[in-house]
């Protein structure tokens, strides 16, 4: 495609670039190209659908890392960081800069090469 612009579109948990379809863990909230890459924002809601939450939910457990970003062909470049370990992202708000909400109210500017948080803003 021109300016390496991919079409990316998404229906419950799959998300497709340029028509291929790739499917994630979970469902997608959001997934868009920007920075020459797709950008996927999963459900941080939807583990609670998992069968064996309810047994696991005492035990320590890895962060949700729910902000993705694949290559054109689909490989993950990178889960972005969290503001707080415990924490997750419910919203992009802007794609280019890549800004994004999470539910312990940081706004977080992220590189969108790596994933790493910029700068984060506590905004209650």
């Amino acid at each position: 495609m021109t300016n390496n612009k991919h079409a990316v579109t998404f229906d419950g948990d799959i998300i497709r670039i340029d028509g291929k379809p790739t499917r994630m863990n979970f469902m997608v909230r959001d997934a868009f190209w920007a920075h020459d890459r797709a950008i996927v924002l999963l459900d941080p809601n939807a583990f609670l659908d998992v069968p064996t939450y309810h047994a696991q939910r005492r035990k320590p457990r890895r962060p949700t890392q729910n902000l993705h970003a694949y290559t054109a062909a689909g490989e993950l470049l990178w889960q972005a960081e969290q503001p707080e370990f415990s924490d997750h992202y419910y919203l992009i708000e802007s794609h280019e800069p890549l800004v994004a909400l999470s539910f312990s109210a940081f706004r977080c500017d992220l590189d969108p090469k790596t994933g790493k948080i910029l700068k984060k803003e506590n905004i209650k």
